[in-house]
C-alpha cells in the first residue's frame, strides 16, 4: 500500500519529487510515514518473524496538497453515490486430509529456504508460486477461450 503513492507521484510527479529530494523511495516514507517493528507469523507456520512495516501516515496534510498538484481527488461524501447493504455470512470450510499434506511439505520446505540448507537454484518457493500462479492464469485463459 505505502509503494502506490509513491509510485504515482514518480510516474505523475518526478520532476516535482526531484524539487523536494524525494525521488527515492526511502526518502519518501522518511517524511510522510511511520514503522513498526513486530513478530509475525512465520509462513511456514512454525514461529515467529520480527518484520518491519508501515504502521501510519504522518505530514498528511502535505502529502494530500503534494498529490493535488496533479490529482482531482473526491470522498464518498462528496461523490453522494448509493451505496448497497452490506450482508456478511462466516463460512467455516474445514481443511481436507491432502491440504493439510500439502501445507505441512510447504512449511517443511519453507523451513529450509528460510535457513538457507537448500540451494535457491534447486528450490525458489517464490519462483514456483509465481510460475504456479502464471500456470493457472494459462489454464483458465484457455478453459475461458473455448
Amino acid at each position: 500500500m505505502w509503494c502506490l503513492p509513491h509510485t504515482m507521484m514518480r510516474y505523475l510527479q518526478y520532476e516535482r519529487l526531484q524539487e523536494l529530494n524525494m525521488t527515492h523511495f526511502d526518502c519518501w516514507p522518511s517524511r510522510f510515514g511511520e514503522t513498526v517493528t513486530a513478530l509475525e507469523l512465520a509462513p511456514e507456520g512454525t514461529g515467529y518473524r520480527a518484520r518491519t512495516r508501515f504502521s501510519k501516515f504522518f505530514n498528511l496534510p502535505e502529502l494530500m496538497n503534494l498529490f493535488k498538484e496533479v490529482a482531482d481527488i473526491k470522498t464518498a461524501d462528496q461523490l453522494d453515490l448509493p451505496t448497497p447493504e452490506v450482508e456478511y455470512h462466516n463460512i467455516v470450510a474445514r481443511p481436507t486430509g491432502h491440504q493439510q499434506d500439502m501445507v505441512e511439505a510447504l512449511s517443511e520446505r519453507a523451513a529450509k529456504v528460510h535457513s538457507g540448507t537448500v540451494d535457491p537454484s534447486t528450490d525458489n518457493m517464490r519462483e514456483r508460486y509465481v510460475t504456479a500462479i502464471n500456470h493457472e492464469e494459462n489454464v483458465t485463459k484457455a478453459v475461458t477461450d473455448v
